[in-house]
């Protein structure tokens, strides 16, 4: 089984490769590596499973694919969070994966540029 695994850091991928354990020997193994990273006087460590029909509803055929997401270097906002730093590790499914891996990367992006103008309005 290939499993995919992407580092996103301040809105930009950084890292994307492909690994042959499954997505749950992968995501133990990232949190090794995310330990490494964190900084719990900074941040939380926070691990999310999705199912990729709530980030991609047009892929509603993949309804079942888990997509983990490893957040070490989190801003909380009120009611708000902005992933500054993360994995994301899903099956490889080709295109689908990429879709995935731009859509989260987009909206941590859109997620850190809002960030700035609430920081520059105080």
């Amino acid at each position: 089984m290939r499993t995919l695994v992407a580092h996103v850091e301040f809105g930009e991928l950084k890292a994307r490769k492909l690994v042959e354990v499954s997505v749950e020997e992968a995501v133990r193994n990232v949190l090794f590596e995310v330990l490494a990273l964190w900084d719990p006087a900074r941040s939380d460590l926070v691990v999310t499973k999705e199912k990729l029909l709530d980030i991609k509803p047009e892929l509603a055929r993949y309804a079942d694919v888990d997509v983990y997401i490893i957040s070490y270097d989190i801003e909380w906002r009120n009611e708000s969070v902005v992933d500054r730093r993360f994995f994301i590790v899903m099956k490889d499914m080709g295109d689908v994966s990429d879709k995935v891996v731009e859509e989260l990367t987009a909206l941590s992006r859109e997620a850190l540029l809002e960030f700035e103008k609430e920081v520059k309005a105080l």
